[in-house]
């Protein structure tokens, strides 16, 4: 293998994460039983976010729209690998994955009262994906120099 320079390598860990993080959402949209570790008492319960009722936006699943977001980022991380022009998209794409994160913990945490740690897994694979955009992004700009 040949010299992968840095910002190429943040784009491949993108990749693995969205490749993550999409077969995690697609199972949440119609989990079958759930792993054991979903269920630690009433503070953390996949069965009672996922079947809540706002488990769903304008009848969608949210899980779906978790799976689309991350068959996108993928697909751009993928993009930006070969060496398409593609990151600044990646990262506007993956901080608004990032704020979708952010507002689901807040309703998990204060309307549902309860935590799903499978969604927290799905919730920290986008973090890692917006990570790996952003130091993309950085290792991209050419140095600063005086003078």
């Amino acid at each position: 293998m040949g010299y992968w320079p840095p910002p190429r390598l943040a784009h491949l860990s993108s990749a693995i994460l969205s490749a993550a993080g999409l077969p995690l959402s697609i199972y949440l949209v119609s989990p079958g039983e759930l792993p054991q570790f979903c269920e630690i008492g009433s503070r953390f319960s996949c069965e009672t976010v996922i079947h809540s009722e706002y488990s769903r936006f304008m009848g969608i699943p949210v899980a779906a729209i978790g799976a689309l977001w991350f068959g996108t980022a993928l697909a751009l991380s993928l993009a930006a690998v070969a060496g398409l022009r593609v990151g600044d998209i990646l990262l506007y794409w993956s901080a608004l994955g990032v704020l979708g994160a952010l507002g689901l913990l807040f309703v998990e945490v204060f309307m549902i009262g309860s935590i799903c740690l499978l969604c927290t897994f799905a919730h920290a694979a986008g973090a890692g994906v917006f990570a790996a955009a952003y130091l993309a992004r950085l290792w991209s700009q050419p140095p600063i120099t005086s003078g």
